[in-house]
């Protein structure tokens, strides 16, 4: 019988924290002994992965449209007829890139949430892009169309320059460490650390977050909002754990980042799983993975 995740995290905030994972620890101890390697896909694959966490019950964003070849692209004005604001964004595409948000649409005039306009053609040539592989390292690849999320209003009061997101390290099915990330304008509205996004050191076991972090400077309110951003608890955070550790057993990977949004009407939705996950979630919560590890029980 699984446990309850408050039973999972007795004893978390206690015990050593201060051991870093570096790289190459991460890539030999846990990525690539509980990972195995013909299992990548499902992590690198966004269809493939909502195929496997919508059979285990898990929700995820629902797919509308998909364009897997040339002779599609060129429909594009008849597929995306009547849909008015949608994502699109790369199957097999990473950190972000690719993925282009349709806020507002008039006639075959396209609309950003930063402003930006493109025409069909534009749009066309986006998506054939994708395609051919721009952002996939020029392997072929699937652009998938899916419902512009919109951030329930504790996100949005974060930042409503674009989609934060909540990524949580899971090992051996155990939730370990967790953060926010907060697009900026600097990010381009992105929730994507390196290209200035805010990350955000959320508590396992009560969701508080605990300290604000940008491009490795600790600050306490949005850099363009000024809304504050420390001592808050995020809304619903026993919901997205329970998700965690619902997809956990339902996937060949052991050590993972998984990443969660909180849409306003379909409330906490898993929007893709990461057999890489980067570390630079320790520096945000200034806590090192192998010592929560440790602490776990995980070596």
């Amino acid at each position: 019988m699984m446990r309850g995740w408050r039973d999972i995290v007795v004893g978390l905030l206690q015990g050593p924290g201060d051991e870093v994972l570096g790289m190459n620890r991460r890539n030999v101890e846990f990525i690539l002994s509980r990972n195995p390697r013909q299992h990548f896909a499902i992590a690198d694959d966004k269809l493939l992965a909502k195929q496997v966490l919508t059979a285990a019950g898990v929700p995820v964003s629902p797919t509308l449209l998909t364009f897997s070849d040339f002779f599609e692209v060129g429909q594009i004005a008849e597929r995306l007829a009547g849909l008015e604001t949608f994502a699109i964004k790369p199957a097999r595409g990473h950190g972000g890139i690719g993925i282009l948000i349709v806020a507002e649409r008039v006639g075959d005039t396209f609309t950003t949430p930063g402003g930006r306009r493109l025409g069909m053609d534009e749009l066309r040539k986006h998506v054939a892009d994708i395609v051919f592989g721009v952002f996939s390292m020029d392997h072929a690849d699937v652009a998938v169309v899916e419902p512009r999320l919109i951030p329930a209003p504790f996100f949005a009061d974060l930042s409503s320059l674009g989609l934060s997101d909540v990524r949580v390290i899971m090992c051996d099915e155990i939730p370990a460490l967790a953060m926010i990330r907060v697009p900026t304008k600097a990010s381009d509205g992105k929730a994507n650390l390196h290209q200035g996004a805010l990350g955000l050191a959320v508590r396992i076991d009560d969701g508080r977050i605990m300290r604000a972090q940008l491009k490795g400077l600790e600050v306490d309110r949005h850099p363009d909002t000024g809304a504050p951003l420390v001592g808050r608890t995020v809304p619903g955070w026993d919901d997205m754990l329970a998700i965690c550790l619902k997809a956990a057993p339902a996937l060949p990977l052991k050590y993972l980042g998984m990443d969660l949004v909180v849409d306003a009407t379909r409330g906490p939705l898993v929007l893709e799983i990461n057999v890489r996950p980067g570390l630079e979630i320790q520096n945000v919560n200034r806590i090192g993975l192998r010592g929560r590890l440790r602490t776990l029980g995980v070596t």
